[in-house]
């Protein structure tokens, strides 16, 4: 039976909004920049910036999300490289089976960009991406290899073969990159069977970006640049996934 991708499927999913800057930034010239920076985030934010790393080649925040009964997970939710800063917004987190409750990343991103301009005044914004990491479930019939092979694809693979898919297709205004790899996860062994179930699974990475990046980006171009974003990934992505290979 042919399997068709929808929402419900996903079972892990991390959002990423990237800025690239200009010009680039420099660790060691900037650490006060840095302190406050992460002073204002978490004091506005404390619900995603919590503790602060920091080295001559490296910034980032962390934060420990608690599931009552379910377990915790101690993550970074800003990470600043050179190329600028990348905001981290786990979703779902499958090997607890739970969600957080982040909220719409739009507001946020807005405002947290506006704090970054507000301590990096001499930064351009030249290009935003909103990058969404998803595994898709497929259960322990078909696996990844075969999922992507036969519906991308008219190459027959083995069973231990190797397949990778990397297409973009973009538009006028945006990139709009979608990588797919396949993966296994072993499942609990039931009480009742003497061997572990293989599970199977489709990763698929969205990378939306705006394509012009001779112009700095302000507060509106980047809430437009998200909403496009949230579009794809809610509906034109699922028509990729699904085969409708004739979509926008």
């Amino acid at each position: 039976m042919e399997i068709k991708l929808t929402p419900e499927n996903i079972e892990d999913h991390v959002e990423k909004i990237g800025v690239t800057v200009a010009p680039a930034i420099e660790h060691k010239m900037e650490k006060a920049h840095f302190l406050n920076l992460y002073s204002e985030l978490s004091d506005k934010y404390p619900n995603l910036y919590e503790s602060m790393v920091q080295s001559p080649n490296e910034f980032q925040i962390r934060k420990k999300f608690i599931f009552p009964a379910k377990g915790e997970i101690d993550g970074t939710t800003l990470a600043v490289p050179p190329v600028g800063p990348v905001f981290i917004f786990p979703r779902k987190v499958g090997m607890l089976e739970a969600e957080t409750d982040i909220g719409d990343s739009e507001p946020i991103i807005i405002e947290c960009i506006k704090i970054f301009r507000k301590h990096f005044p001499l930064k351009k914004l030249l290009r935003i991406g909103q990058i969404n990491e998803y595994v898709f479930t497929l259960g322990t019939e078909q696996t990844g290899i075969d999922f992507i092979s036969k519906r991308f694809t008219k190459i027959v693979m083995p069973p231990d073969g190797e397949i990778k898919l990397r297409v973009n297709r973009p538009i006028d205004d945006y990139n709009r990159i979608i990588d797919l790899s396949p993966i296994i996860k072993t499942q609990v062994k039931p009480p009742d069977q003497t061997s572990e179930i293989k599970a199977y699974g489709l990763k698929v990475k969205v990378d939306f970006n705006n394509r012009d990046m001779s112009v700095e980006l302000d507060s509106d171009k980047t809430r437009s640049i998200i909403q496009a974003s949230k579009i794809f990934n809610e509906t034109t992505l699922y028509e990729f996934l699904n085969g409708n290979l004739g979509g926008s």
